[in-house]
């Protein structure tokens, strides 16, 4: 990272990569195939909106690198905790997926990316890992008709 007004070319590369993934996924996403059931809602709304969201992001981190505007960071200070909590969360998430469900297990990985930036309220942050794996589990299954692992919640859905 860089202080005061000077341009960070690592930012901007990482901003660049950034829209970079988002055209990629949106060209991707033009490859799916739509059955002629699908009257709005598709297989390709998500894919279109994180593509969006990527090449937005990186377009203003980019900008944003360009201008010097990023937050300078001590490099002696910076810990590599918060990176080993959400590998943590992630490892977690995929060996707990089947087992446990995609509810609960998204669960686990939102309380552990949420220490992992600072939060020490974790069962705040359970319960609202709950309600949004929750939303996106119903979301996902009974909106788009996808199969999720239920998990140990199987007799409940």
């Amino acid at each position: 990272m860089t202080t005061g007004g000077s341009r960070a070319t690592g930012e901007i590369l990482l901003g660049l990569a950034l829209i970079a993934a988002g055209v990629l996924l949106l060209i991707g996403t033009t490859w799916i195939t739509v059955a002629p059931t699908y009257s709005r809602v598709g297989p390709r709304v998500f894919p279109f909106a994180v593509a969006g969201g990527l090449i937005i992001v990186g377009l203003l981190y980019t900008l944003e690198s360009w201008k010097g505007a990023q937050t300078p960071v001590d490099e002696h200070k910076a810990a590599s905790w918060p990176v080993a909590l959400i590998t943590a969360g992630i490892i977690a998430e995929a060996l707990l997926l089947e087992r446990l469900g995609f509810v609960l297990s998204s669960t686990v990985l939102f309380v552990l990316v949420a220490a992992a930036f600072g939060s020490r309220r974790h069962l705040r942050d359970a319960v609202i890992g709950l309600a949004l794996a929750t939303l996106a589990y119903v979301t996902f299954v009974y909106g788009l008709g996808l199969n999720l692992p239920a998990g140990v919640l199987a007799g409940w859905t």
